[in-house]
Order: structure tokens, then sequence, then C-alpha cells
């Protein structure tokens, strides 16, 4: 089984039973986001999904948190820039050869872009109230 986790989350899984899953994933304040079901790799999908959402509600620092989880899924491969900004509301860029993502700390928003020759063309956007862990920063995403 694959032992994903996100960024201050450390995941716990636990057969309770022939084939019956707990995965936990519990943050420094305590936190729990929990699933119980059969040993898949949806089953820990769905558990680190609900940390993201919570991590999502309550974090202080979200910008950080989402560049970090942002770093760790793209595996820092092919990354040839990537700075964190805290003066400019936690603002951010991952840089590809052709590929980034920009946070936009002010307005909470997070955008693709591709690059054609010189010129970086936006190819979608989320606003971080509509930003879900599933369709954050998938490196398989054609959109990314």
């Amino acid at each position: 089984m694959n032992k994903k986790s996100i960024p201050g989350w450390i995941i716990d899984i636990n057969e309770i039973s022939n084939g019956v899953f707990k995965v936990t994933l519990t943050d420094a304040f305590g936190r729990k986001a929990e699933v119980i079901d059969d040993a898949n790799d949806e089953t820990i999908e769905r558990a680190v999904s609900y940390a993201f959402d919570i991590e999502k509600q309550v974090s202080k620092n979200w910008n950080l948190f989402l560049y970090e989880l942002s770093n760790q899924k793209l595996n820092d491969t092919d990354i040839e820039n990537k700075e964190y900004n805290d003066k400019a509301f936690g603002s951010w860029v991952i840089e590809k050869q052709d590929r980034r993502l920009i946070y936009d700390g002010k307005d909470s928003w997070l955008v693709f872009q591709t690059r054609s020759e010189s010129n970086w063309t936006n190819t979608d956007g989320i606003n971080r109230d509509d930003l879900g862990y599933s369709g954050h920063v998938d490196p398989s995403n054609a959109s990314y």
C-alpha cells in the first residue's frame, strides 16, 4: 500500500479486520482525518482529501501549506524555478520548462500557465474556495 501524506500531517494505516483498514492522518494540533475501508489507494486518497479540507478551513498559513504540498506532489521533477514570497501575501510560483503554477496570495487564486515561445498563457485557474485535493496539482493532469 502506498503511504501518501500532506505537509504537517502524519499518516497511520492499521488493519483492524481482515482486509479492512483504518487510515488516519493527524496534524501537530491533534486534528484527525479518518477513513475505514478496504485496502486500496482510493481509501488513502479519501483520507488525505479530508485532511486537506481540514487544513483549508483552519490553517494559519494556508499559502505556505499549498506551496509545500504542490512541491511534494510535483516531486521536484524537472522543476526549474520555485519561489515562495511571504511579503507578497504568501504568493508563490513553481515553474517547469513549459508550465508553471502561480498562487496569488492576495486574491487566493491558483493559476495554471503554459509557455509557447516566450509568452505565458493562462490555461486554468481555481479560486481557494473551489480548490480541492484531487484537483489541486496533479502531474498527470493535462492542464499542468
